[in-house]
Order: structure tokens, then C-alpha cells, then sequence
């Protein structure tokens, strides 16, 4: 890598290193108040889960009292449930049942509900209490006695698994449960398998459907999200088909991160402007510098790169061709015949348009790798590197020579110059570029002694050697 590109490749790569910087901050900011975010949502998530564990252990206290109730009075013969039956739940429900696990009537109190067996028998809550052997509530019931919840207690029969079921008024459960949802401190229901409210820290009307809204829709598809504007969790209460719901809005749960958040991208937005103010200020700096050095190497007049800079290029070609031959390597020196005269005649600004015409011919004439330099005043120099032979050198020059030759229209002036060229090549007499350059312009000196216009190759005896 040239020697005048190393600062501008580091300060792009400054600039790559800041902006990835900001970057960088900016996509740590979003992740860790994404963090905080989720971890309000888990926070809400827990309180509905441990708002539904109460629940169920509520439920579960009911169980020490009524399963040794039942295997103490229903457990005997048929004929004999019959009997104590009614006794058992006066004051208690305003019915009874006992099933067998299979479904099939023990005993119905008052006997009208031995219609009912079979519908209880095939409800979800059965099985549920027969498959897991515990006390189980089902869905809201509506009838005459009034709204109600059954129970579901499974006990051992004499002749097997039994089940006793019962209403209770929702209105009981209700009160049993309320307690649950003083762990959320957020709006929560707690209702049946078929959306009826059992209790709620609202004013919804219990042992009625949830009123219908997109949080109704949303909690039978998904148990968790954002609908509304409202953040709502869903989880199942144990021993029923019941679920717990907390709904709470988005906007109030976010509240508490709202000003540490606004105080942080504050702070990155200023972070992000000094960065970008810096950037700016290396930007300009790099452009200045870069103006700078292609000045310094760079001719003024006619842009070509200068005799520095031709020299750098040269030495680097020159190691390359060390490292790995490609064919000889040539430089020729021009010197334009005829150019004073122009200049004295006409004025410097058509010599200056005159030179900038003649270096457009020179890039024009150029094989492809070739590189052409202003040397100063009026001589040029080019390097011809991947010869085929020698002799090739020559043919450059002789095709620069007649291009030159053609006339140049100047400010409405025809106007002619020829070219002495000189060629050296990198051999034992130059194996460097200030070496090689000397050698060429010995040769031009020997082409314009010999009468101008010429083209003439360096020896060692032009050196006197």
C-alpha cells in the first residue's frame, strides 16, 4: 500500500470504528429496555400465576372437609345412600347426587335429579374428578334454586370410585376466591371454562358471561399478549376449568420505565451528536488532507502525478519486478522541442493550454499500466513496465512521438511541437527509480544534441563509463 493512502485508509477506518460505536449503544439501549419491558410482563405473568395457585388452594381446603364426609355417609349400598342422603345435605345444597365412576346413578336427592345424572355424568369436570381423583368445580349452572357452581368430590365406594356432586351458589365461591386476586393489584376475573365470572376485582356481574370485547376474543386464543392497549395474562386454575385473567393497560405497567427511558435516549442522542460531530470534523479533516496530498503529488497544471510521486510509484514497480519478473521495464523522459518559442509568442496561457493538451495525448497514447508524470517545465515522463522485449520500449516512444506530433488547436491557433525522447531500462546501469530517471534524461539530452525529434536509448557511455 502507497505510503500517501495509509492515513486516509485509517481514518476511514476510524470512521467505520464510530459509527459501529453508535451503533453499537443504540442496539444495547433497545435490548436492555426490551429487557425491563419483559420484565414488567413476566412481573404481571407471575402475580396472575400465583393469584391462580391461591385460587386452587382454596379449592383444595374444601377437599379435607367433604371427602371424609361422603366416604363416612355415601359410601355403603345404594339403598342405603338413598337414605342418608337427604339428611346429609339439608342445609347444605339445595341437591345432591353420587355416581358411580363409570357414570351410572347411586343415589339422587331430591329424585327429580336423577334426570340430571346423565348430563353431569358426561360433563368435563367429572372425568376430570374421576381420571385425578380429586375435588374438582365445574362450569356456572343457572336454574330455579339460583346461579351455582357444582362440585365434583371423588371418594371410595363400597363397590368402587364414587363421585359426589353438588351445587354451590356463586356467591360462596366468590367469596372464597376474592382473596386470590389481592396479589394482583391490577383489574382481574376469575372465570368458568365457558367465560361466566365467578369473581372479579370489578364491577362485571358474577355467575354472568364477560362482557364481549377484544380481550374476551383474545383470552380464548391466546393466554398471553396486548389487545386494546391492555397487557392481560390468562392462567388455569388447579382442580377446575377455570382460568384466572389480568388485565392491566400497557401504558400504566410501562409508566415507572417511561422517564429512565426518555433520560437514556437523551443521553444517547447527545452521545450519537458528539460522535456525529466528530465524524463531520474528520470527514472535512480527510478531505482537506486528501486535497492536500493529491496536490503535493500531483502537478497543478495538468493533474498529472508529480516527480515525487512518480519516484514512490517507480521504486514500488521496481521491488514488484524484483519479487516477481514480468518483462523489462522501461522509463522515457520527453522533452517537448519547440515549446519556448510557443510560449514566448503567444503567452503563458496558451504554453499552460498547451501542456495540459499534450498530457491528455500522453494518457491518450498510454498502453493500459503505463504511468505518465510531469516531470516540470515542459518534460513528462513515463513508465513501461511488462515489456515483451527491449525493442518494445522503442515502439512506445516512436507512437508518442508521431501522436505528439499531430497539431494542437489552441485558442484558435494550429500549433506544433515535437518531442525528444530518451529511454533507459532497469538493468545493472539503474535498479532504482532516481537511477533509472537519470539515465533517461541522459538519453533525451543525447536526442536533442543529435538534432531533436529524436528518440534515443540510454548507454554507458552517455555516462561516461
Amino acid at each position: 500500500m502507497s505510503r500517501h493512502r495509509v492515513p486516509f485508509v485509517l481514518g476511514a477506518v476510524v470512521l467505520c470504528c464510530l459509527t459501529a460505536l453508535v451503533a453499537g449503544v443504540g442496539v444495547y439501549l433497545s435490548e436492555v429496555q426490551a429487557a425491563a419491558r419483559d420484565k414488567m410482563h413476566q412481573d404481571v405473568a407471575e402475580r396472575s400465576r400465583l393469584a391462580a395457585d391461591v385460587a386452587g388452594r382454596a379449592l383444595a381446603s374444601s377437599e379435607a372437609n367433604i371427602r371424609p364426609l361422603a366416604e363416612h355417609a355415601f359410601a355403603g349400598p345404594a339403598a342405603e345412600v338413598s337414605g342418608t342422603l337427604d339428611e346429609e345435605r339439608a342445609g347444605m345444597a339445595a341437591w345432591a347426587v353420587v355416581l358411580r365412576a363409570d357414570g351410572s346413578l347411586v343415589a339422587a336427592d331430591p329424585p327429580a335429579m336423577t334426570a340430571r345424572a346423565s348430563t353431569l355424568a358426561a360433563s368435563a369436570s367429572f372425568a376430570l374428578a374421576v381420571t385425578a381423583d380429586r375435588f374438582t368445580l365445574g362450569d356456572v349452572t343457572v336454574d330455579p334454586a339460583g346461579t351455582s357452581v357444582n362440585f365434583f368430590q371423588p371418594f371410595q365406594g363400597s363397590d368402587g370410585v364414587r363421585v359426589l356432586v353438588m351445587p354451590v351458589p356463586v356467591e360462596q365461591i366468590a367469596g372464597a376466591l376474592s382473596g386470590s386476586l389481592d396479589v394482583t393489584a391490577s383489574h382481574a376475573y376469575v372465570v368458568d371454562g365457558q367465560g361466566n365470572v365467578i369473581v372479579s376485582a370489578g364491577q362485571e356481574a358474577v355467575g354472568q358471561p364477560m362482557p364481549p370485547s377484544p380481550l374476551t376474543r383474545a383470552v380464548s386464543h391466546t393466554p398471553k399478549g396486548i389487545v386494546g392497549g391492555d397487557f392481560y395474562v390468562s392462567n388455569p386454575v388447579p382442580r377446575s376449568s377455570w382460568r384466572v385473567i389480568i388485565a392491566t393497560p400497557e401504558a400504566k405497567l410501562l409508566a415507572p420505565l417511561e422517564a429512565t427511558e426518555r433520560a437514556a435516549w437523551q443521553l444517547f442522542a447527545a452521545f450519537a451528536a458528539a460522535i456525529l460531530f466528530l465524524m463531520i470534523i474528520g470527514v472535512v479533516t480527510m478531505i482537506s488532507l486528501f486535497r492536500l496530498a493529491h496536490a503535493r503529488a500531483h502537478d497543478a497544471l495538468t493533474g498529472l502525478p508529480s516527480r515525487a510521486l512518480f519516484i514512490d510509484r517507480t521504486e514500488a514497480i521496481i521491488g514488484e519486478q524484483r519479487r516477481q519478473p514480468t518483462g523489462p521495464m522501461a522509463a522515457l523522459f520527453i522533452d517537448l522541442d519547440g515549446f519556448k518559442p510557443i510560449n514566448d509568442t503567444y503567452g503563458h496561457a496558451v504554453g499552460d493550454a498547451l501542456l495540459k493538451a499534450v498530457a491528455r495525448r500522453l494518457l491518450e497514447s498510454m498502453r493500459p499500466g503505463d504511468y505518465v508524470s510531469r516531470f516540470g517545465g515542459d518534460e513528462f515522463l513515463i513508465l513501461c513496465k511488462g515489456l515483451r522485449a527491449e525493442s518494445d520500449a522503442h515502439a512506445v516512444a516512436e507512437r508518442i512521438r508521431q501522436y505528439v506530433a499531430e497539431p494542437f488547436d489552441i485558442a484558435g491557433q494550429q500549433l506544433h511541437v515535437g518531442t525528444s525522447i530518451g529511454i533507459a531500462l532497469v538493468d545493472e546501469h539503474a535498479d532504482d527509480a532516481k537511477a533509472l530517471i537519470h539515465n533517461a534524461d541522459l538519453a533525451m539530452y543525447q536526442a536533442k544534441r543529435n538534432g531533436k525529434g529524436r528518440i534515443e536509448q540510454f548507454t554507458s557511455d552517455m555516462a561516461g563509463v
